[in-house]
């Protein structure tokens, strides 16, 4: 949860910089929701999960749109001579999605553990239960 807090943190820091600096209303939407989702994920308000998945896809779709843009006005044929070099200048892009995509997991497996132990009985956890335990 803690990187979650982390990413969010740093992406709602360095979308409002780049948001004021371009005057881009979508980065700074960007990060508004993610210092939303950064406090609330922080006092572990279960609205909060989604608010992670949709910056999540949101960040993903944009990617992926400026790389299909990218290629398609042939800035990575320009700028680069072979395909390795295309594939490791976005290997922080792929990092950036593999480290959103843990924060989504972290997130849902929280709040699905915290959902699954307010179900069971007298606080009992998860790992309580036994093939032979009824409840």
């Amino acid at each position: 949860m803690l990187l979650s807090v982390a990413l969010l943190a740093i992406y709602a820091v360095y979308g409002y910089l780049l948001g004021t600096i371009e005057r881009s209303w979508p980065l700074l939407a960007g990060a508004v929701f993610s210092a939303v989702a950064a406090v609330g994920v922080a006092l572990l308000k279960p609205w909060a999960r989604y608010l992670v998945y949709l910056l999540t896809a949101g960040f993903i779709v944009k990617l992926a749109v400026s790389i299909y843009d990218g290629f398609r006005s042939g800035y990575y044929n320009f700028q680069f001579s072979n395909a390795e070099e295309i594939v490791s200048s976005l290997l922080p892009s792929l990092i950036l999605v593999i480290l959103a995509l843990i924060s989504c997991w972290l997130v849902s497996r929280h709040f699905t553990m915290q959902r699954t132990s307010a179900s069971l009985p007298f606080g009992r956890e998860p790992a309580d239960e036994g093939p032979g335990d009824g409840a």
